[in-house]
């Protein structure tokens, strides 16, 4: 049976792709990518510079950045009923920005087909905050400190943020695109602003970074531009 390959870009180059992601889209016949709205389509574009795609169908699949689960499960089936479709005629790869295990739509596609008995295949990658983290050289974890990954805006409304940043080690905020500002300054209240790392678009030729005095003064475009940001606090 045909496998199922959820493919990881990398944040936003195609440098970032391993060459085993490389061999897996070599190999598949059809390979879905995410739409996000405008012209530019990021894991696209990393995997057709590094893929001859010329033989293959490539489809574009869109999915409601809403938290109406009704909504999103639908859409979920009928995404699913699509690559049972497109596996008759071969392998299929989803590719996903980042890495597919961290926040990733392709790891839940990937639940659902393997309770259906779809062979499926994750593909590693280069997450965004180790791409984050790399645009400042930091060395996130020593010996046997620890790491945590925040989905900031959900924690933010939870009121989570402040217990924390008293943890011990590395706190990096993802998916904080509502309230990336309000962590921010609960972060400078509790740490100096040379332990906060701010990056916007790791790994793109205009990326923005934000450490130390620029973190205590960013200006509003930061915020209205969060998705794409990464907030490491040391």
């Amino acid at each position: 049976m045909n496998t199922f390959f959820a493919i990881s870009t990398g944040p936003a180059r195609s440098d970032y792709l391993t060459l085993g992601a490389v061999k897996a889209l070599n190999r598949c016949k059809t390979i879905f990518y995410p739409v996000t709205g405008g012209e530019k389509h990021i894991a696209f574009d990393c995997v057709r510079e590094a893929v001859d795609i010329s033989d293959k169908t490539c489809v574009g699949i869109k999915f409601s950045m809403t938290a109406d689960e009704k909504k999103t499960s639908g859409e979920y089936d009928d995404f699913c009923a699509q690559v049972e479709k497109a596996l008759v005629k071969g392998d299929v790869a989803m590719v996903a920005i980042g890495d597919v295990s961290v926040y990733s739509t392709a790891a839940r596609i990937g639940k659902m087909l393997r309770k259906k008995g779809v062979p499926v295949s994750f593909v590693s990658g280069v997450t965004s905050f180790c791409a984050a983290a790399g645009e400042f050289a930091l060395d996130l974890a020593e010996a046997d400190e620890g790491i945590r990954i925040v989905p900031g805006d959900a924690f933010f409304s939870a009121g989570k943020i402040d217990s924390v940043l008293d943890d011990a080690g590395a706190k990096i905020f993802m998916k904080s695109p509502r309230h990336l500002k309000e962590i921010i300054d609960i972060a400078l209240k509790k740490k100096p602003a040379d332990k906060l790392y701010l990056v916007q678009g790791a790994g793109y030729e205009n990326k923005r970074l934000f450490s130390g005095r620029d973190i205590e003064s960013l200006p509003a475009e930061v915020f209205d531009k969060a998705y794409m940001s990464v907030l490491i606090v040391m």
